[in-house]
């Protein structure tokens, strides 16, 4: 067997370091992890940072992970699976109010449109289908983060300036997410957390033009999306 390639072997260490840390650690702690000293432990990250496997905030010393490694993992969990499981579900909210439907997944920071019908009556600017947005000010968001507590951790080192504790409770309490016109202007929508053997692994999120879809229609809806997802997803 060749040896390992020393500055690999401590990039993986790192790594491994901030997943057991619950996704982030300051630079002292990796560099002690990594059995490294500082300075080198810094310019390891400065490189993993530049490849998006991980990141810094503007803000605080600690290091977390990126996007581009949660992506990976996210991959790994088989995307295809997920649309056999929730394309039932996907067509037949569509059908039954006539509105844009998408399956949704976290994304490290960011949201990815695994799959979705979009109408025509949409007043979207453009097709969000295999796209990748923020997390932050989304009903969406707020749902995989209400229920993903990795996604939490994510969106509140996104949006650090918010305090969404409260908010994230309420989305809890109610089992959806509303969000009227502030992601998109004229687009309102509801979104809902879909579970596969109880645990949260995407979300559901409906969307169209803003008279069709008041608050109250939109409570009815998530209400109604939840019943079918009860009825029409395979038995666990």
């Amino acid at each position: 067997m060749s040896k390992p390639i020393q500055s690999v072997e401590r990039a993986m260490r790192m790594l491994e370091f901030l997943a057991r840390e619950q996704g982030a650690a300051p630079l002292g702690a990796i560099a002690r992890a990594a059995g490294v000293q500082s300075s080198t432990a810094h310019n390891i990250l400065a490189t993993l940072v530049a490849l998006g496997y991980v990141r810094r905030p503007a803000t605080g010393s600690e290091y977390r992970l990126g996007g581009r490694i949660l992506n990976l993992a996210r991959i790994a969990g088989d995307d295809d699976a997920l649309r056999r499981r929730f394309r039932p579900l996907i067509e037949e909210t569509a059908q039954r109010f006539n509105e844009s439907t998408y399956l949704i997944v976290p994304s490290g920071d960011e949201l990815y449109y695994l799959d979705g019908i979009e109408l025509p009556n949409n007043p979207a600017t453009y097709s969000r289908l295999s796209c990748r947005e923020p997390l932050s000010g989304s009903a969406i968001g707020l749902v995989l983060a209400a229920f993903m507590p990795g996604v939490a951790r994510s969106l509140a080192a996104t949006d650090e300036a918010a305090d969404l504790s409260e908010e994230l409770q309420a989305v809890r309490q109610r089992g959806f997410a509303i969000e009227q016109g502030l992601y998109q202007s004229g687009l309102n929508c509801v979104a809902i957390p879909l579970r596969v053997r109880g645990e949260p692994v995407a979300g559901l999120c409906l969307n169209g033009a803003k008279q069709r879809l008041p608050q109250d229609r939109l409570v009815r809806i998530a209400n109604a999306i939840a019943d079918i997802a009860v009825s029409s997803l395979p038995a666990e």
